[in-house]
């Protein structure tokens, strides 16, 4: 059963709400994360985007809808989503923004353009406000700042993308607010970062490392080549950027010498239109876990399609799960989102109806680990992956998370970087050939490799998570099978300042 919220006919008057009181933005309360005041807050920034957003004016009026006769969740379900080509390209970024002015922006983040031309992202204080608190509680409930010292490393991608930026604000609000923490920004200079930990890491009690995943670990690798012994330091690791699975979590866990303690690494779900919009806790990360060994019911999805498990703010994010699995955001992003289709595949958990469905097993569970449940009172946001992160074989979708996946599961996994790209095209009779290049790791050799194992790891797992597949290899064979090029280390690194691209053209 998807987490449907029931609702009774709203009137909300809509003034002057479009940033959530902070004192929401709280996980120890229940009464402050429901999703009826979410909704409360969603209604009323719809109202007042359609009055000071021209572009959101203009988009309801080509749509023939009159703003002030919606005041149901029914209602309001039924209004036109809005994304990157309906709306936020055909319209000047003025008028995108509130009351068409960019005059409340602090700064412009542009987005990566890895799902196709970069758009740019103006936001300003109340955005950052939202943001920082979220982060502030990663930072003091989970990586337990608030006693001792902290060395924070912000290997982030700096620049013009939200990421790197966003984790440094947030690190400076924590710090100015009681919790004692140094930042450091080598970005994504992998020598500079692992420089730094090695000379200063021995004046903090702690060392949080903030990256893309990719980065993380080969700050964790070459900080290893080197002789930094991660087992003797107190380091703590903030991915963001693209979700990872737990075999994948753990093999980390594994190279800093904490196996098992999963409370280590947490990950962000963000996206450069709003920043960071839900991220892990230990609450969710236990339960992640724990599902996978539950047996297949109507609450639950099926384990394996799930690639991130996050809590977050219904008050400042508000989502939607649509039938088709779509992920829809209502949020003051500061240029507004209403109803804004993230292109991310996923769904939604109620939080006591979640742990009602777990029961009392994972209480236990979750206090044998020292997870007080009731700290974390908010929904569940679960992802499948993205919309755009697939590529077409005989009309049907294969999924990077999917292969990613197959190939952390298989055989000659720790010989393997974790990189890979991957294509469709066609050959000379114009026959489609679906092709991946997989990078590995440092110091292994092509030969030490099997690409024909790899290559029956892949359908294999292809086949098992994704029955459209199976029914093209049961009927293809050989023809729907990958051809699988082994890379030397180094042959997929991605280009500076960008985030790993897994198509190629």
């Amino acid at each position: 059963m998807r987490y449907v919220a029931k609702y009774s006919i709203i009137h909300v008057k809509y003034s002057c709400m479009a940033l959530p009181a902070l004192k929401s933005l709280k996980p120890g309360s229940s009464a402050f994360n429901t999703a009826l005041r979410g909704f409360k807050r969603a209604l009323s920034l719809f109202h007042e985007a359609a009055e000071r957003v021209p572009a959101y004016g203009d988009f309801l009026r080509k749509h023939g809808i009159r703003h002030g006769s919606i005041e149901t969740a029914e209602e309001f379900r039924a209004l036109p989503l809005t994304d990157k080509m309906n709306y936020m390209s055909q319209y000047d970024l003025r008028e995108l923004s509130w009351d068409g002015s960019l005059g409340s922006a602090k700064c412009v983040s542009t987005s990566s353009g890895s799902t196709g031309v970069p758009h740019y992202w103006p936001r300003g204080h109340q955005q950052d406000a939202v943001i920082n608190m979220m982060i502030q509680k990663i930072y003091e409930d989970v990586f337990n700042t608030s006693t001792g010292s902290t060395l924070a490393v912000d290997s982030f991608a700096l620049g013009q993308w939200i990421a790197g930026f966003e984790f440094y604000n947030a690190t400076k609000w924590t710090a100015e607010r009681g919790s004692h923490i140094v930042i450091v920004t080598p970005g994504i200079d992998k020598d500079e970062a692992v420089r730094e930990i090695e000379k200063l890491a021995r004046y903090f009690d702690r060392i949080v490392i903030g990256g893309y995943p990719p980065f993380l670990k080969d700050i964790v690798e070459e900080g290893t080549h080197i002789g930094i012994d991660w087992a003797t330091l107190d380091v703590r690791l903030l991915g963001g950027g693209e979700a990872v699975s737990d075999f994948w979590k753990d093999r980390m866990l594994a190279m800093i010498g904490r196996p098992g303690e999963f409370w280590r690494y947490v990950s962000e779900f963000g996206m450069a239109e709003a920043g960071v919009v839900a991220n892990e806790t230990p609450l969710s990360a236990l339960l992640r876990r724990y599902i996978k060994d539950l047996p297949k019911n109507d609450f639950f999805p099926e384990y394996e399609n799930i690639t991130g498990l996050y809590q977050f703010y219904p008050s400042a994010r508000y989502f939607e799960a649509l039938p088709d699995d779509s992920l829809i955001l209502t949020s003051d992003a500061g240029l507004p989102l209403i109803r804004y289709d993230t292109r991310d595949r996923g769904g939604i958990f109620d939080y006591v109806e979640a742990l009602n469905e777990a029961g009392g097993e994972f209480r236990t569970q979750a206090g044998s680990a020292h997870i007080d449940v009731e700290k974390w009172q908010m929904p569940f946001l679960y992802l499948y992956g993205r919309k755009d992160f697939s590529v077409s074989l005989y009309a049907l979708n294969i999924y990077v998370d999917h292969v990613k996946l197959s190939l952390e599961r298989s055989r000659d996994a720790k010989k393997l970087s974790g990189l890979f790209t991957m294509t469709v095209r066609h050959d000379e009779k114009l026959d489609q050939k679906f092709e991946i290049a997989v990078e590995l790791e440092q110091g292994i050799e092509i030969v030490d490799v099997s690409g024909t194992q790899l290559t029956s790891d892949v359908v294999a797992t292809l086949c098992r998570v994704n029955t459209e597949y199976s029914k093209l290899y049961g009927t293809l064979g050989e023809r729907a099978k990958p051809l699988i090029t082994l890379v030397p280390f180094g042959g997929l690194q991605t280009i500076h300042g960008r985030k790993h691209k897994w198509f190629k053209k």
